[in-house]
């Protein structure tokens, strides 16, 4: 009975962190002052999340960041504050998909705290 329990509570646990997002998103990054969090879905033409594609945020100066979508599609990320929202570009890769249209929904002004991108990929 004891072995059941403890099977059901790590499949229970797995569950919830499969449909919560099941990413490795480490909240303890998500600090005051990090800069705006970016995030969104890659999604193929349907609607169907893409799982594991890479997204690259790239500021006009300075390092890439890469990311990768969860089991939802989900990403999420910082780059330095020091950087304009506006000045940075998002794109989504994966083998056998190819980017058909990024729509960016950001806050006026360019003290965002969160920018939205969802990536729409086909296959290909």
């Amino acid at each position: 009975m004891l072995i059941r329990s403890i099977v059901l509570a790590i499949v229970v646990t797995a569950a919830t962190q499969a449909f919560a997002g099941g990413d490795d998103y480490d909240a303890a990054n998500d600090v005051k002052g990090a800069g705006p969090a970016y995030f969104g879905f890659v999604r193929d033409a349907r609607g169907t999340a893409v799982v594991d594609a890479q997204v690259v945020l790239q500021p006009k100066k300075g390092k890439p960041m890469s990311l990768k979508s969860n089991v939802l599609g989900l990403y999420r990320g910082h780059i330095s504050k020091d950087v304009l929202p506006d000045d940075v570009q998002i794109s989504c890769v994966k083998t056998g998909y190819k980017q058909i249209k990024v729509n960016r929904r950001t806050p006026p002004g360019n003290n965002a705290m969160f920018i939205e991108t969802e990536c729409t990929m086909q296959r290909l």
